[in-house]
């Protein structure tokens, strides 16, 4: 199976062989990468502002068995915040892919 992957921005995620990868492109402010195994992957997109775009947010759950994505700011271990800014309009794109990638590590979504 060909690696699953999404384009957004500066940013580039590609999920291959259960594990989930993050590449920040010039000029997303992120300054690392992330990998991390399907089975603790977690991602949000949080808005603080119903009129301001969001936070996407990746990290490692603490249980397994949490959504993979719409994830409960409560079930991070481990989280960065400084992925992307993400306008309510787009979120569906990111539910979408990430919908598809928690059928593959058979996860929930919120």
């Amino acid at each position: 199976m060909d690696p699953l992957t999404f384009d957004y921005e500066d940013l580039h995620v590609r999920v291959d062989r259960g594990v989930f990868e993050l590449f920040p492109l010039r000029g997303s402010g992120m300054p690392h990468t992330l990998r991390v195994p399907l089975r603790w992957l977690g991602v949000r997109v949080h808005y603080k502002k119903p009129d301001k775009p969001g936070q996407l947010i990746f990290g490692v759950v603490r249980d397994p068995n949490a959504a993979l994505y719409g994830t409960d700011l409560t079930a991070f271990r481990y989280s960065s915040t400084e992925a992307a800014r993400v306008p309510h309009g787009d979120e569906p794109l990111f539910r979408a892919y990430f919908t598809e990638v928690a059928t593959l590590a058979n996860r929930p979504v919120a």
